[in-house]
C-alpha cells in the first residue's frame, strides 16, 4: 500500500471531487456571468463584453445560458441526489443565483472584501482551487490496462471471497473412550442430533448440539482449523479441547467461493472487474501526486521551527 500524508489525502480526495476542468471552473466563479466563450460577444456599453447567451441580468450583471447549465450540471455532479431538470426546478435555481449575486454586490459594495480575514479567506480558496487543479492536471490521462487487473486478479483474488461461513453441531464428552463409543455409532449412521442430546456435557446438547453460525474468534484454534476441512454434511474425527473430547458435524457451509471478475460485489453496483480497476486507478494517481510532492520538496528550500511546535 502507498503511504501518502495528510495533504496528500486532501489533494487525492479533491481529485474525486473535482473531477475536470470543467467542474472547476464552474464551481469556483465568483461571479454568475461566464468567462468562457461559448457563443458570440455581446458588447455591453460600458462594461466587459458578454460571450454566451444572455439568460438574465442583475444590476448589469450577466448571467449567460451556458454558465447557468454549467453550473447546474456540476451541482448535480457533486450532489447525485439533486435534480433541477423540470422548468419551475430551473426558475428556482436561477432565483437563488440572483439572490446570491445581489448579495455578493452588496458585500462588494460594502467593502468587504478589503476585510483582513476576508482577503486571508479568499486567498487560501485561491490556493485550494489552484491545487485541485494541478491535481487534475497531473494525473490526467492515468489509466489502467485489462492486463495490470487480471493480474491483480490473479494474485489477490481470495481476498474478494466472502467469508466462509460454517453452521456446526457438537458433541462434547469428558473421556476419550466415550468419544471413540459415539464416533462409531454416528459412522454407523446414529443420529447426530440425538447422540448430543443424549451425551454431549456441553450446554448446546439441549438443542441437539446446534452451535448455530460458528464465530471463528469465539473458537479455540483446533476446532476452528479442523471445521476448516470439512464441507457441509460431514462429521469430524475425534480431537481434543478446553471441555473435553469434540466430535463436530457441519450442517452448512456459506461463502468462501471467490468470485469472477465479472461477477457483482456485493453491496456495490460494481463488478470484481471495476472494483480492481478503480483502485489500481487510484493507486497509481496517489503515486504521481506523491512524485510530485517528493520532488517539489527535494527541490524546495524549506525552514522550519520544530521549537515552536512544543
Amino acid at each position: 500500500m502507498l503511504r501518502k500524508s495528510g495533504i496528500l489525502l486532501t489533494l487525492l480526495a479533491a481529485v474525486v471531487l473535482f473531477a475536470g476542468c470543467d467542474q472547476i471552473k464552474g464551481m469556483f466563479q465568483t461571479s454568475l456571468g461566464s468567462k468562457t466563450a461559448t457563443s458570440s460577444a455581446v458588447a455591453q456599453p460600458g462594461s466587459q463584453p458578454v460571450y454566451g447567451t444572455v439568460l438574465a441580468k442583475v444590476n448589469g450583471e450577466t448571467i449567460t445560458l451556458e454558465s447557468f447549465d454549467e453550473k447546474i450540471k456540476n451541482l448535480e455532479a457533486l450532489s447525485p441526489e439533486i435534480k433541477i431538470n423540470t422548468p419551475e426546478a430551473k426558475k428556482n435555481y436561477l432565483n437563488d443565483l440572483i439572490t446570491q449575486e445581489l448579495i455578493y454586490q452588496e458585500a462588494r459594495s460594502r467593502g468587504i472584501e478589503k476585510q483582513k480575514d476576508v482577503k486571508e479567506a479568499m486567498e487560501e480558496f485561491r490556493k485550494g482551487v489552484m491545487a485541485r487543479q494541478l491535481i487534475v492536471d497531473e494525473t490526467k490521462g492515468i489509466a489502467v490496462e485489462p492486463t495490470e487487473i487480471e493480474a491483480f486478479y490473479g494474485q489477490y483474488k481470495q481476498a474478494f471471497a466472502a467469508p466462509r461461513q460454517v453452521h456446526a453441531r457438537q458433541i462434547v464428552v469428558s473421556s476419550e473412550q466415550a468419544a471413540k463409543d459415539i464416533l462409531i455409532q454416528l459412522l454407523q449412521g446414529g443420529d447426530f442430533a440425538a447422540l448430543a442430546k443424549e451425551r454431549s456435557i456441553d450446554a448446546t446438547a439441549s438443542k441437539g448440539g446446534d452451535m448455530g453460525a460458528i464465530n471463528a474468534a469465539e473458537q479455540f484454534d483446533k476446532f476452528n482449523e479442523v471445521t476448516a476441512t470439512l464441507d457441509a454434511g460431514e462429521v469430524s474425527p475425534i480431537f481434543k479441547g478446553p471441555k473435553g473430547y469434540y466430535i463436530v458435524k457441519v450442517d452448512e457451509v456459506t461463502g468462501g467461493q471467490v468470485p469472477q471478475l465479472t461477477d457483482m460485489m456485493a453491496e456495490t453496483n460494481m463488478t470484481v472487474y471495476d472494483q480492481i480497476k478503480n483502485g489500481l486507478l487510484q493507486q497509481k494517481q496517489a503515486q504521481r501526486i506523491q512524485d510530485l510532492t517528493d520532488r517539489l520538496r527535494r527541490e524546495a528550500k524549506i525552514e522550519i521551527k520544530n521549537e515552536l511546535l512544543q
